[in-house]
């Protein structure tokens, strides 16, 4: 059972400058002047990259509960208990970003935490996000066929779920994240081929006859993000 709730933020920066804004971001958890208010790990950042769709974008997900992504949101917004420290921050780096969209996620179950992640030693090259809409009422039944479905798929191609979530406050909304750990473990299920009785047939099927809408993103792991892996220098 995962207890946590996700600050999801897509944010638009400026071309050339994801990884500097990537790593300002960072450097929030090291912050001694931010005391208390400093954030649970984060547990994801990705870049955009250009064959997906409008670019450049930086990606940042926290892993916080309701209450400290409440005592966030008091500190960037109530006067009287402002985060100056924050505030300093966010006025330092206006020349990385131009702006951005944030949602709260709310994960299935079975989607994995920060410490899953990091136990499994999970890391990739190249990931893949879907923000999907669904008729109301359908993203939780939805994310129970992820799970029955779509992570037996992934586990045979050596994919691994990164998280699987609803939307808070736009109830026909869910997020799912994959990862590669290599490209070609991803371009090995993108062009598999589908008998009609396949497993990823089933899956296809169910797939676009449930979504409405959907938005892919392929994305890079931030250089320092939490999922980039480690190379030993030669």
């Amino acid at each position: 059972m995962n207890p946590y709730v996700y600050l999801h933020e897509i944010v638009r920066t400026v071309p050339g400058r994801e990884e500097p804004y990537l790593a300002s971001v960072l450097s929030l958890q090291h912050d001694p002047t931010r005391g208390e208010r400093r954030q649970h790990p984060v547990f994801a950042q990705f870049r955009s990259i250009q064959t997906s769709g409008t670019w450049p974008y930086g990606i940042n997900i926290w892993e916080n509960t309701w209450a400290s992504q409440t005592q966030n949101l008091v500190g960037q917004f109530l006067d009287t208990r402002r985060d100056v420290s924050m505030e300093d921050w966010w006025n330092r780096n206006l020349h990385l970003r131009r702006g951005g969209y944030d949602r709260i996620l709310i994960p299935a179950p079975y989607s994995p935490t920060a410490e899953d992640l990091q136990s499994r030693k999970v890391t990739g090259e190249v990931f893949v996000q879907e923000i999907l809409w669904l008729p109301f009422g359908e993203p939780r039944r939805f994310l129970d066929e992820v799970e029955q479905r779509l992570v037996p798929i992934l586990e045979r191609y050596g994919l691994d779920l990164i998280g699987a979530f609803r939307v808070a406050m736009r109830p026909r909304q869910a997020l799912t994240i994959i990862g590669a750990r290599q490209w070609s473990d991803l371009a090995a299920m993108l062009s598999a081929p589908s008998t009609p009785d396949s497993e990823l047939q089933r899956w296809r099927d169910y797939h676009d006859g449930t979504v409405e809408h959907a938005e892919e993103m392929v994305l890079l792991p931030a250089r320092h993000g939490p999922l980039t892996a480690r190379r030993p220098v030669v």
